[in-house]
């Protein structure tokens, strides 16, 4: 028979048993979902069999309330390891998940500076080629500005030497560069 005060520390010992169980199950569905968030079937496997386990200790406290005197201190004691067992492996296995977080979040913020730094390259390289265009474009407009005021002096220089044949060769030239001047520009900017 047992005394009141022996069921008393067994219900008390149990209830403790209980919340370190319902606290390993809390912790290993947690890792569960870590498990199948990164489809790792080898991490979902090794959390079932503590899953198993801890079912087992589960089984193991609800039995220790029905022990004789007797037995309950070595019943007491298998509980305790197992529960301690089990309290180990998931925090084995919760450290691994951490590290392999860890090394996971070092990788991606590796990954985000390479892909800032070339992102920045890319940036400038970028800006270069827009002022390398603008420049190109500010050349051929002062090239065309060039060509209008040489045909405009030439055609001044022609008319006040009465068209001589020395005077239109060179308007005629003239001409001909504004002209080339003109739909090149004309073409690089849209307009014909």
């Amino acid at each position: 028979m047992t005394t009141p005060q022996v069921e008393k520390e067994r219900d008390l010992l149990a209830a403790k048993f209980d919340a370190e169980v319902r606290e390993a199950d809390a912790r290993l569905k947690a890792l569960q979902a870590q498990a199948e968030a990164r489809k790792a079937r080898a991490d979902m496997d090794e959390i079932s069999g503590l899953a198993a386990a801890k079912e087992r200790v589960k089984k193991e406290v609800a039995d220790l309330k029905q022990k004789a005197a007797s037995d309950y201190a070595a019943a007491k004691s298998a509980v305790e390891k197992e529960i301690k067992d089990l309290q180990t492996d998931i925090q084995r296995v919760n450290e691994r998940y951490t590290s392999w977080d860890a090394a996971r979040e070092r990788e991606l913020n590796a990954r985000l500076d390479v892909a800032d730094a070339k992102l920045k390259v890319w940036k400038a390289k970028a800006d270069q080629k827009r002022a390398q265009q603008t420049m190109k474009r500010h050349d051929e407009l002062a090239t065309l500005e060039e060509k209008i005021a040489l045909a405009r002096a030439r055609a001044a220089e022609a008319k006040h030497e009465k068209y001589t044949a020395k005077a239109q060769q060179a308007l005629d030239d003239a001409a001909r560069h504004f002209v080339q001047a003109y739909d090149a520009a004309a073409k690089r900017f849209g307009e014909s």
